[in-house]
């Protein structure tokens, strides 16, 4: 039997993620950084040893979110972006490896380096997407490069996260680990889209024969079976739940219901996972300010050139690329996951996710002012 205190101790987070996303959303700060921001007011008074159901929440978080980013792409999808490409790669560029020689200089140590760049190079979807809603851009003429940019940025940061995998296995970071990593994900990727004929057989036999009520319990079933499996074999989970929801047909009732029944679970196990990030990082704040200052100043500039520039790229006006530049700033949900990996990243990864959602956002919200002042319409 649980002890009853576990009942109050998992309420207690659940209350605290409640209110405090309540409060700020008044602000309209984003509820990724509500969620980072309770596991503070958490460690203020809840035990630290505190896990109990908790737990199982936590690795089902990034399987979920994974999983459910998959269910947005179907391989012709993926295949058929091909105008985001130039942009896209140009961005990676830009934005992973000028901070990870700067952290190398500093730090000398190739781990650390490589996951304080993964932190700085994706821009937070869950932020963008809700400040487009929240101010009605969804209309405006950048909004389908911004969202085929972070479609872009999910891709290779779910490659990166298997890298990051490899090199974490067996605590430490090599190129060995890095190439193992690299074609264990090309092998898998080809495995799945062989068996792209046959997942549309099998879901198309399940929409026949199996009650709606009965498809979450199969499908968390092998979602966890197959992220177990993965693991095992030294792969990311994040990689295979992503694959899994892509074998999923997007026209299928299947996919209605995994949608209708496990969204919920997913969105309880992401407050958890932000939640229990800052409730157990140490955040000690004894690093190089030297180094999180320019990670900072570099993380903003090339962000605002690479978006910049692929806009141009991807055919925009200068106002247009301008725009969606300015909104593109804010970090959040890839970087914490990245930064979960590695303890003496979490600190600075913390700091760089809040400060660049505060400006970010407000960078957001000033884009079209910032942009007519410097590229004013003709009369």
């Amino acid at each position: 039997m649980y002890n009853p205190q576990d009942f109050i101790l998992v309420s207690s987070v659940f209350l605290i993620l409640f209110f405090l996303s309540f409060s700020f959303s008044k602000a309209k700060v984003p509820h990724v950084l509500s969620f980072m921001l309770a596991g503070f007011v958490g460690k203020a008074f809840l035990p630290w040893d505190m896990e109990g159901v908790l737990s199982i929440f936590e690795r089902l978080a990034i399987i979920l979110l994974f999983f459910f980013i998959g269910l947005s792409y179907s391989f012709e999808r993926l295949t058929g972006m091909t105008k985001i490409v130039v942009p896209g790669l140009l961005g990676f560029f830009l934005n992973f490896f000028p901070p990870f020689l700067l952290s190398y200089l500093f730090t000398k140590d190739l781990l650390f380096s490589f996951v304080i760049s993964a932190v700085i190079y994706p821009t937070s979807t869950a932020i963008t997407a809700k400040l487009l809603m929240d101010y009605r851009r969804l209309i405006n003429p950048e909004t389908e490069y911004i969202i085929g940019l972070l479609i872009f940025e999910d891709l290779i940061s779910i490659v990166l996260l298997s890298v990051l995998v490899g090199m974490t296995s067996e605590g430490q970071g090599d190129i060995l680990s890095f190439i193992r990593g690299f074609f264990a994900i090309l092998l898998l990727f080809g495995l799945f889209y062989s068996l792209r004929g046959i997942s549309k057989k099998t879901f198309s036999y399940l929409d026949r024969k199996v009650e709606e009520e009965l498809i979450p319990f199969l499908v968390l079933g092998f979602l966890l079976l197959f992220s177990g499996i993965a693991l095992k074999l030294g792969i990311s989970e994040a990689l295979m739940a992503f694959m899994l929801g892509v074998l999923v047909p997007e026209e299928s009732k299947t996919f209605k219901t995994i949608e209708k029944y496990l969204l919920g679970l997913k969105e309880l196990s992401v407050g958890v996972f932000f939640f229990m990030f800052t409730f157990h990082a140490k955040l000690s704040f004894d690093f190089n300010w030297w180094l999180l200052l320019l990670l900072l100043i570099l993380s903003i500039g090339l962000k605002l050139l690479s978006t910049y520039w692929g806009a141009i790229l991807y055919g925009l006006g200068k106002r247009t690329a301008m725009r969606a530049s300015l909104s593109f700033i804010q970090r959040g949900e890839f970087s914490v996951i990245f930064a979960s990996f590695y303890e003496p990243t979490q600190s600075m990864a913390f700091l760089l996710v809040i400060l660049t959602a505060f400006l970010g956002s407000f960078s957001f919200v000033l884009a079209p002012k910032i942009s007519q002042g410097f590229f004013p319409k003709n009369r």
